[in-house]
């Protein structure tokens, strides 16, 4: 078949992200496929990421910026629509990480853009990370603490297909990145993968004279003409929410990109799929009066606490003992504060419980 190029009219999220999987999941074996689109503003976690390890849920809630889980690995993202994000779809056996990374930068570097080399280095080049990086704006010569990264990539295989997904900064809210980081008021101890921050820039900024040229319709069209430049002519498919009832079959299974929009605004994949985690609370470093020595751990799997292991509480305080143990079976996120997202808050049975249950919820809700 013909190469495809799907360009969004959607700025939806989990729309988007669905859609990518779909293609994924129902593309021919040997068709190179590229996906162009723009979300709205939200923070992007990769498939094997702890959402409490790598957002601050305060900041998110304050500005209104939900959290999304995607399919593949790497590190934590913000979206919105200051960025163009990139989705390569092909042969598993053709599949070289570097490939689409260097098609991008030749795509800023061709006409209609041609954003100028500087430093006597292409404008936009691949690190050893396989990222895209520019000289930062007011950079006075070639040095390697002057680079700022303008587009991070992940990878996913499934079957004898795969991709290679990544966003470009052109102009996006690049205040927004504290959204991006948070270090823990407890200890907590994850399987997840932590991101690798990196200083980052926006390509608007950097190249201020190429501005007009850098904005999403013009550097969607320059991608897509890369695309078909290395894969041959194409066809370019515009879509949007009104395809969600589509399905395709992918070996003996019918695959319906609704199904696949819902799961990825599920509790189960967005906090169900969080990593295992450990999470260590003192009541002597923040003050719980019912309970002063209270040293606690909560062992937490598939988002749920499977364990509690507490120290320092009174035995003769049954009030106390019985709180802590309804602790298990409490979903996570009902416990700590969560980010935004398309699930709605869980609730927890503690703040319909006891004196002493309550307590325990405010004081957890509090700190975690």
């Amino acid at each position: 078949m013909r190469p495809q190029a799907y360009l969004s009219r959607a700025t939806s999220p989990a729309f988007n992200l669905a859609w990518e999987d779909f293609l994924l999941r129902t593309a021919p074996q040997a068709t190179p496929v590229c996906f162009l689109y723009q979300n709205s503003p939200c923070v992007v976690v990769g498939k094997n990421q702890n959402v409490w390890g790598e957002v601050d849920p305060g900041a998110m809630r304050q500005g209104a910026v939900p959290v999304v889980r995607r399919n593949s690995g790497g590190g934590t993202v913000y979206h919105d629509l200051g960025n163009t994000n990139f989705s390569f779809h092909i042969p598993r056996a053709d599949f070289v990480r570097s490939t689409h990374t260097d098609m991008v930068a030749h795509a800023l570097a061709s006409p209609p853009i041609s954003l100028p080399p500087r430093f006597a280095r292409p404008p936009v080049f691949r690190n050893e990370r396989n990222d895209l990086v520019v000289y930062a704006a007011n950079a006075s010569d070639a040095h390697p603490d002057a680079l700022r990264k303008i587009s991070g990539s992940s990878y996913k295989i499934a079957g004898q297909r795969a991709y290679h997904h990544g966003t470009l900064l052109l102009h996006a809210n690049l205040a927004r990145i504290r959204y991006l980081r948070r270090t823990p008021r407890v200890a907590m101890e994850s399987r997840g993968v932590d991101s690798v921050p990196s200083p980052v820039a926006n390509l608007q900024e950097t190249f201020a004279a190429h501005a007009p040229m850098l904005q999403h319709t013009v550097v969607a069209r320059a991608i897509c003409d890369a695309f078909f430049a290395a894969y041959g002519a194409g066809d370019v498919i515009e879509v949007d929410e009104t395809a969600l009832p589509t399905t395709a079959q992918s070996g003996t299974r019918t695959e319906c990109a609704r199904a696949i929009f819902d799961e990825i605004r599920s509790w189960k994949w967005v906090y169900g799929a969080n990593p295992d985690l450990c999470v260590h609370v003192d009541a002597q470093e923040h003050h719980f009066p019912l309970a002063p020595t209270l040293a606690l751990a909560l062992n937490v799997q598939r988002g749920t606490v499977a364990h509690v292991h507490a120290t320092g509480v009174d035995s003769t305080c049954r009030a106390m003992q019985s709180a802590l143990a309804s602790l298990h079976g409490e979903r996570y996120d009902a416990l700590a504060t969560a980010p935004p997202s398309d699930v709605p808050f869980s609730r927890s049975a503690l703040r319909d419980g006891s004196s002493a249950q309550r307590a325990l919820w405010q004081w957890l809700h509090t700190v975690l």
